[in-house]
């Protein structure tokens, strides 16, 4: 028989959620990045660095998750740990964020090298804790090797110049993320609690949607107000309903033996997709035209498969099914193609977006809340 090793979930410490306000002030900033328009073109330059430091501010914040997940306490040691040695390198790095980094590359790299120092560092801790637990050390070896290869990245590009070093450092955060597909089984062996992830996971994307939530209210200001300013607030909404509607009601928080690694890569696509929405909210009253609508469905089209790409740890209850997908896709491909179709004119491209959110919003929801008895229906719609 299988061993279901989580027992019960583990609670989110208060200083998980301190940690957390200074990716608030990160996301900000690096939201800003995508900034200098050219007849609504970015720079390839600001395309590379925006995606770079997105990756390396993700990477952290998961890496200290999955740490605090596994072998985390609050405990003295790790309140330290992170707010006295890690947060001020975390808002050092986010306040010298902008399009043109070349100047503050150096002193931007130094502070996450930093932060993965100190990362380390907690994983030889834990190391040293777990003397008696094979399996334990075996996956804090594993993470001493992806953790290693990221410190590597970044010392060698602190003697490159240009974009080839701001590329270096982000192949080595990718191989962070990627590397720990290869350890698998290890991480299989040494299960993620699963409840605590998720809401770890939740409460991160809960930053990404405030975010573009603070984008939509830009737009309530008398002088911006009309009634498009109140459907930048309903796609925000909209989208909100989507993601609780799988992770708080669908997903089967009680699946044992977990490594949480697929988990966390496909948050990736839904917090890279939230961005790119929140930067085209940004630019919502100016004439981006084509750009602005490629943007918006490329940000939709990687949230909805960060989201549906979790679907397998559902409840048997609530596993997708093709006859939901048909729609979803039509729905999808229709506001897509009618937004391109009137690209020009701001206000008919809003209307149809937004409809095309909350289209998308309600066929979800309905699909989730039919599958719950009638009892918990009742309950979630009005209780």
């Amino acid at each position: 028989m299988g061993e279901k090793i989580i027992e019960e979930a583990k609670k989110v410490n208060l200083t998980e959620l301190f940690y957390d306000l200074v990716f608030v002030f990160g996301i900000s900033k690096i939201t800003h990045i995508l900034e200098s328009l050219n007849e609504g073109i970015f720079s390839l330059k600001e395309i590379i660095i925006y995606t770079v430091v997105f990756v390396c501010f993700i990477s952290v914040w998961n890496v200290q998750t999955v740490y605090m997940n596994r072998y985390g306490k609050h405990n003295l040691w790790h309140i330290i740990i992170m707010t006295f040695f890690q947060m001020p390198a975390l808002a050092f790095m986010a306040a010298n964020v902008s399009s043109d980094m070349e100047e503050s590359w150096t002193a931007f790299t130094l502070a996450l090298l930093w932060i993965v120092v100190i990362q380390f560092l907690q994983y030889i801790y834990a190391y040293m804790q777990n003397k008696n637990s094979e399996k334990d050390r075996k996956l804090i070896r594993d993470f001493f090797q992806l953790l290693f290869v990221g410190m590597s990245s970044i010392i060698v590009s602190l003697f490159l110049s240009g974009i080839g070093r701001i590329l270096l450092t982000g192949f080595g955060f990718i191989v962070i993320i990627l590397g720990a597909n290869f350890f698998r089984k290890d991480m299989a062996r040494v299960p993620i609690n699963l409840p605590h992830l998720i809401e770890r996971l939740t409460l991160f994307t809960i930053i990404t949607l405030g975010e573009m939530l603070m984008a939509a209210a830009d737009f309530f200001e008398i002088e911006k107000f009309s009634i498009y300013s109140v459907f930048g607030l309903f796609q925000v909404v909209a989208l909100f309903l989507f993601y609780i509607a799988e992770f708080d009601h669908a997903i089967n928080e009680e699946l044992p033996c977990q490594s949480g690694a697929g988990l966390i890569y496909n948050h990736y696509f839904v917090w890279f997709g939230l961005n790119l929405c929140t930067i085209e909210l940004d630019y919502a009253n100016e004439a981006m035209g084509i750009a602005r609508v490629i943007m918006m469905f490329l940000g939709l089209f990687l949230f909805y498969l960060g989201v549906f790409n979790n679907a397998h740890l559902n409840k048997k209850s609530h596993q997708l099914e093709k006859k939901l997908m048909i729609p979803f896709v039509l729905v999808y491909l229709l506001g897509l193609g009618g937004s391109f179709y009137f690209h020009n004119s701001i206000s008919v491209a809003t209307v149809l977006c937004t409809l095309t959110i909350i289209l998308e919003t309600v066929l979800f929801m309905s699909f989730v809340v039919r599958r719950f008895p009638k009892e918990i229906q009742e309950e979630i719609i009005c209780p």
